[in-house]
């Protein structure tokens, strides 16, 4: 039985937002599972909510994920008290610089953007609620892998593949290194342009009432004309910000 959950929950984690519907051939193949041990967790998951079918054909029919999850996901997020606290302050920081701010925070070895908040200007970024990217890239997943612990920090470094996402993407681990001890002496993250050509994100961290960093305030802007005032501009009023919420989740400096 454990073997089995184990196995149908595997199969949620195929739906992408590059593939946010599968075949039962698609989930066969890229499961490694037969057609008939598929379709048995697929039809379990579809009548527990978790997954929809747009098709009653046994073969051509399309999976996609459930509203179960969809419910489920909300409620964790209500559950993030971090998430709870900084939704104003990210608000009232997007009004004065009329940028996308989020709030991103590290789960099982990823950096997860757990809010977002938009500015009145047309233009999509790739980043999206939900969204679990790679520690080493990007100024928020950078910025938390910086102030992990020394040993977790080392041993997550030891077992990462540093994957070139762009020309931008910082590959080789010495360079990780020194720009990880750069975060942590200066109190902010930037990057340029390694994960989406052509964005840049500058970070600072939100502290709970032990000091520790759990979690990221990030301005993200597309574009390329950026003067170093305006960056150190957006720093300031970000590490202000951050100071504010951090102060609300316990933390103190004089501590």
């Amino acid at each position: 039985m454990n073997q089995s959950v184990a196995k149908a929950l595997r199969l949620l984690q195929f739906f992408t937002p590059e593939r946010p519907r599968l075949t039962l051939a698609e989930i066969s193949r890229l499961s490694g599972l037969s057609k008939p041990t598929a379709y048995r967790l697929l039809k379990a998951l579809e009548e527990e909510g978790f997954l929809a079918r747009n098709s009653i054909d046994h073969e051509d029919k399309q999976y996609q994920l459930g509203l179960r999850l969809f419910e489920l996901g909300n409620l964790v997020a209500e559950q993030l008290e971090v998430r709870k606290i900084a939704r104003p302050y990210m608000e009232r920081l997007r009004d004065e610089v009329n940028e996308v701010v989020h709030l991103v925070i590290l789960d099982r070895g990823h950096a997860v953007y757990v809010e977002r908040v938009e500015n009145d200007r047309p233009m999509s970024l790739f980043t999206r609620i939900g969204l679990r990217t790679p520690l080493y890239v990007g100024s928020a997943p950078r910025l938390l892998l910086a102030y992990m612990e020394e040993t977790e920090r080392e041993e997550i470094l030891r077992q990462m593949k540093l994957q070139p996402y762009t020309e931008a993407t910082i590959t080789d681990p010495a360079e990780l290194r020194k720009v990880l001890e750069e975060i942590r002496n200066r109190g902010h993250s930037i990057s340029y342009g390694e994960h989406v050509p052509g964005t840049l994100g500058l970070s600072v961290p939100i502290r709970d009432h032990t000091g520790s960093v759990i979690a990221s305030l990030t301005i993200a802007i597309p574009g390329h004309n950026f003067t170093s005032e305006q960056i150190e501009y957006l720093i300031a009023k970000l590490k202000q910000t951050a100071r504010e919420i951090s102060r609300k989740c316990g933390f103190s400096e004089n501590e």
